[in-house]
């Protein structure tokens, strides 16, 4: 009998949950998250900035490190730094050659974008605290260029209803249920429908009708076109050529083979010359279209080995499942293989992204073509503002900084929406 457990006392026994209530078990991080903040503080600062003697050495050295960083940061933005050069050439910056009496059209594209980057942001994923501080920084620095210097109330207004049509996009998807059924379906599809055909109608307000031309396109306005054009091209092209690549038949997988790996073996200076001499006895046209042309052919090859590393990575059984259940070919690719290939190779995909963006700058070095950088070349070379260099060209690294920024913060929302890297 003494082995025997001790049988537990009345007021040791837990209390059953009350009629018509689940007992609710809060999961461990959930359990923590529910003590006072100052206690989590000091916790995560004791774990994550002094862990140990080596550690605390690390953490004062690095602090030393950015607090310089930050000092000579601050003094150089508010003090030494004198940013008429990019006050005074905001139209010059932003749109170059457009005309300012079509400005309207400009901030309907804009609008438009900021509409489905919202309705995009509430269908897949939600924002946090960092999201919104970086939107709220973003627009203070968009707004102090605009109203500073005497500049137009009305840019700063029109920036303001883009930003309101962002967080209008957003609220509106985000309060639909998230549950899988028929109506989530065809609200991704609906809102995936209008991502695609985004770039065509933004073309279209841009370019049809009025004074306005494709060599209107100018400044950042003409790195915003490019770019999307180059990597959606790159992605309708990729798919394809994945998939030609991989396939049985040895004409289709060498020629593909062939497209690739010439591509991939010249630098995008050497396909810009091709734009430029070239592709004028071929497909003539404007210099910008076959400059997207290029663009897009370039990062077809890329994105076309992402998506066959991802085809190779599929485990076998995901095929033979596929034609168990007597599915055709067309059937296998289109709803068990490229669905989840492409889930793969969304990190590379984002990064090939991100690099064309950048890209988008040796556009003004090849061709008689001036994006930003080219456009801040032509503001310095102004004689009030030959001195002014360092401040233009910082101004375009974090105009460049805050898109390349964003880019990945959507690509890490949509990877963890979709579960990448969890298994």
């Amino acid at each position: 009998m003494s082995d025997l457990p001790p049988i537990p006392r009345p007021e040791q026994r837990p209390l059953p949950p009350a009629p018509g209530q689940r007992r609710i078990v809060l999961p461990p991080h959930r359990q923590r998250s529910r003590r006072p903040r100052s206690v989590r503080i000091r916790e995560w600062v004791r774990k994550n900035l002094f862990p140990s003697r080596s550690g605390t050495l690390l953490t004062l050295v690095a602090g030393t490190i950015l607090a310089g960083i930050l000092t000579g940061a601050v003094y150089f933005v508010f003090v030494s730094a004198n940013w008429e050069v990019i006050t005074h050439n905001r139209w010059l910056l932003f749109a170059g050659g457009f005309p300012q009496g079509e400005a309207w059209r400009l901030w309907v594209s804009i609008a438009i974008v900021f509409t489905l980057i919202g309705l995009a942001y509430g269908t897949w994923s939600s924002m946090g605290r960092r999201d919104h501080l970086f939107v709220a920084l973003v627009g203070a620095f968009v707004i102090f260029l605009m109203a500073h210097g005497g500049a137009a109330a009305w840019s700063s207004i029109y920036f303001l209803i883009a930003v309101a049509c962002l967080y209008g996009g957003y609220l509106f998807t985000v309060r639909l249920p998230r549950e899988t059924s028929t109506r989530r379906t065809w609200q991704q599809r609906i809102v995936g429908g209008l991502m695609a055909l985004s770039l065509p109608v933004v073309l279209l307000i841009l370019l049809v009708g009025g004074e306005v031309g494709p060599r209107n396109l100018d400044g950042f306005v003409l790195n915003l076109i490019l770019a999307p054009v180059g990597i959606v091209g790159g992605i309708v092209l990729g798919i394809p050529l994945a998939l030609g690549r991989a396939s049985s038949m040895k004409s289709i997988s060498w020629t593909c083979t062939a497209y690739i790996e010439i591509v991939r073996g010249a630098p995008l200076l050497g396909w810009l010359f091709v734009a430029l001499f070239i592709l004028d006895d071929i497909i003539g046209g404007d210099l910008i279209v076959r400059a997207m042309v290029v663009m897009a052919v370039f990062t077809g090859a890329y994105m076309a080995e992402y998506i066959r590393g991802a085809l190779q990575a599929l485990p076998r059984g995901q095929y033979e499942a596929a034609q168990a259940v007597g599915l055709t070919q067309t059937q296998r690719t289109r709803l068990i293989v490229m669905p989840q290939a492409l889930r793969i190779s969304i990190p590379p995909m984002v990064g090939q992204a991100i690099s064309i963006w950048k890209d988008t700058t040796l556009v003004s070095v090849i061709l008689p073509l001036r994006e930003l950088k080219g456009n801040a070349d032509s503001a310095i070379s102004q004689f009030e503002f030959t001195p002014d260099r360092i401040e233009a060209y910082v101004f375009v690294s974090v105009i460049f900084w805050i898109v390349a920024f964003m880019m990945s913060r959507i690509s890490q929302r949509v990877e963890r929406a979709q579960g990448i890297g969890e298994r």
